[in-house]
């Protein structure tokens, strides 16, 4: 097994706003971190430092309209015709070096994406990709430029036939979803917080692709409150019987951390023990894969967090050689890798019967219309 970790220190150059809720600087935290635990030592594990990506390879994509706008916008200078694109908005404000911190995203997912091609890498972790959210032709929920749909589509071209893209961010990938809703190349699964009640307003059991991609569109919408328990269980009963269907060539993982009970602008309950579990699924699924970090607006909990997604996607416990030193002595001391971990969290009986009611739909329902299109289950229909 070849790993390796996708750092530079120049996305702390880039700040979307003091009150931003975005921080690229997340990056570094987390870099900081596995290597205070120990997780960048191993022989197998390499730290490469991405290179921007050029215009040329965000128009693989994008619309070169909305390219020329983001170029514009890279002086911080706002005009109003920057709005018809998405940008200047509260949600993506126009601020210094835009373009050039898009570029740098995508030239970091692009390197993962040729690392796995090549078999230079099994496992890739880029913490700053994942924005899932951008449009062929606009900006929007704090994503500028869709690096996993380039990155998907380059794969695609060099010889992949399948690619299973699994997103587990509290948000709902949009952007990439509307990108592969007509192809059977490209297996979409979504677990995220339901369209009913958090942006972007979408994802839905019956959105299930179109054409040729009908059925390669899964989204499993999660109640407000979904706990660990409930999570894992969905989890395992929607993406491992589709994984092992599809037996995909690489999984495409966007690992957003939003989901936790901590997160601002969510309201999911997770912890980051089941956060793990489920990491732990997605690593068993396939030997080939791509990480990114996508969400998370609870700083500190999403570099403990990532953290430990290092940590699980390697097969690694995190060892802290300071353990007992840098808390002090009025402070209790940590706990060593369980200092990484949160404590436990339990749901009211009555919260999880209405939790758990819902969730049962849902799996029934995509179950019964998606799984018989894969040749899962007695209905299992021929394509």
């Amino acid at each position: 097994m070849n790993s390796v970790f996708i750092y530079s220190n120049k996305f702390d150059t880039f700040s979307l706003g003091e009150y931003h809720p975005f921080k690229p600087y997340k990056a570094t935290m987390v870099y900081e971190l596995c290597y205070r635990y120990g997780l960048l030592e191993e022989p197998w594990i390499k730290v490469l430092e991405p290179q921007p990506a050029t215009q040329e390879d965000m128009l693989e994509y994008h619309a070169r309209e909305y390219v020329e706008i983001l170029k514009d916008a890279n002086s911080g200078s706002f005009d109003f015709t920057m709005l018809e694109y998405g940008l200047g908005t509260g949600d993506n404000p126009v601020f210094k070096g835009v373009y050039d911190f898009s570029l740098l995203v995508l030239g970091a997912t692009l390197l993962g994406a040729e690392l796995i091609r090549s078999g230079q890498a099994d496992l890739v972790f880029s913490p700053v990709g994942g924005l899932h959210h951008s449009g062929y032709a606009h900006a929007e929920g704090f994503c500028y430029v869709n690096d996993i749909v380039i990155a998907i589509k380059r794969l695609l071209r060099s010889g992949f036939r399948k690619i299973l893209y699994v997103d587990i961010d509290a948000h709902h990938g949009n952007g990439v979803q509307d990108a592969f809703n007509d192809t059977d190349d490209v297996l979409f699964i979504s677990f995220h917080q339901s369209g009913e009640t958090l942006y972007p307003w979408r994802g839905f059991e019956n959105e299930m692709g179109e054409g040729k991609g009908l059925g390669y569109s899964v989204n499993l919408p999660l109640p407000e409150y979904t706990d660990d328990e409930s999570y894992i269980r969905t989890f395992r009963e929607i993406y491992n019987p589709l994984a092992q269907a599809f037996k995909p060539d690489c999984v495409v993982a966007q690992i957003g951390l939003d989901t936790l009970k901590k997160d601002p602008l969510t309201n999911l309950r997770l912890t980051n023990n089941g956060y793990c579990d489920v990491l732990e699924e997605i690593r068993k699924s396939c030997p080939k894969i791509l990480a990114l970090g996508g969400g998370g607006y609870s700083v500190p909990d999403v570099v403990r967090g990532w953290t430990l997604a290092w940590a699980v996607l390697n097969g690694l416990k995190p060892f802290d050689p300071y353990e007992g030193i840098v808390s002090g002595m009025m402070l209790p001391q940590g706990q060593g890798f369980q200092e990484l971990r949160d404590p436990a969290y339990h749901l009211a009986d009555k919260i999880r019967h209405d939790l758990d009611l819902y969730l049962r739909d849902k799996v029934a329902y995509i179950k019964n219309t998606i799984f018989p299109l894969h040749g899962i289950g007695q209905g299992a229909a021929s394509r």
